[in-house]
C-alpha cells in the first residue's frame, strides 16, 4: 500500500521531525528567555488582593515553572520518537495533549512577564518567537495526528483479522474429529463383523 506525502513528507517522519523539532525548539526557548523571565528584584507584599499575589507568584517563579515544564516536554518528545517505531498511540495522545497544555503556559507567562521589558524589540521578538513555535507546533500536530490514526486503524484490523481466523480455526477443528470418529467407527466394524458371522 502506497503511504500518502504531505509536504513530501509521510505521517511517520512528519512525526519524528515533529519531535525533534520540540527539543531543538524548547532549548532555544530556555536559551533566550532565561534573562527575561528571571526576575532578580522580586518581591511578594502580602497586602495585596489574591488575583495580584497569584501573578506576583508567577513571575516570580515563570523561570522555575517554564524550567520545570521544558524538561518534561523534551522527555515526551523523547518518548514520542521511541513511540513512533515501537508504534504506540498512547505516546502520541501525550505528547498532542501536553504540547497544548505546554503553549497555554507559555502564553500566560508572556503575557504576565512581557511587560517587565522596557526595550520594544525585545517585546516584540519575544512574541514572535512563542507564535513563530506555536504555529510550527500546530503543523507538527497534523503530522502526529494523522500517524496515530493510521497505528490505530492498523492495529484493529490486525485485531479483526487474528480473531477471524481463530473462528475459522476452531471451526474447522470440529469436521476433523469428526471425520476421525467416523473412520474408527468403520475400521471398528470391518474388523469385528467377520467374528460375529463366523459365532452365527
Amino acid at each position: 500500500m502506497r503511504q500518502k506525502h504531505w509536504c513530501g513528507m509521510t505521517a511517520k517522519m512528519g512525526t519524528v521531525l515533529s519531535g525533534v523539532f520540540t527539543i531543538i525548539a524548547t532549548d532555544m526557548y530556555l536559551t533566550f528567555e532565561q534573562k527575561y523571565i528571571r526576575s532578580s528584584n522580586c518581591v511578594i507584599e502580602g497586602d495585596e488582593s489574591i488575583n495580584i499575589l497569584v501573578k506576583q507568584l508567577i513571575i516570580c517563579w515563570s523561570f522555575n515553572i517554564i524550567l520545570c515544564l521544558s524538561c518534561i516536554t523534551i522527555i515526551i518528545s523523547c518518548f514520542l520518537i521511541y513511540s513512533v517505531y515501537a508504534q504506540l498511540c498512547v505516546g502520541l495522545m501525550i505528547y498532542t495533549i501536553w504540547i497544548f497544555f505546554y503553549e497555554i503556559v507559555n502564553i500566560v507567562v508572556q503575557i504576565l512577564t512581557n511587560d517587565d521589558t522596557s526595550i520594544a524589540a525585545v517585546r516584540v521578538m519575544r512574541w514572535f518567537g512563542l507564535l513563530s513555535r506555536i504555529f510550527m507546533h500546530c503543523f507538527w500536530i497534523f503530522f502526529v495526528m494523522t500517524y496515530g490514526h493510521i497505528i490505530y486503524k492498523s492495529k484493529s484490523q490486525g485485531n479483526i483479522l487474528s480473531y477471524n481466523r481463530r473462528i475459522s480455526t476452531g471451526d474447522g477443528g470440529f469436521p476433523r474429529r469428526k471425520s476421525k470418529i467416523i473412520n474408527f467407527t468403520h475400521h471398528y466394524k470391518n474388523n469385528v463383523s467377520p467374528f460375529f458371522s463366523f459365532e452365527k
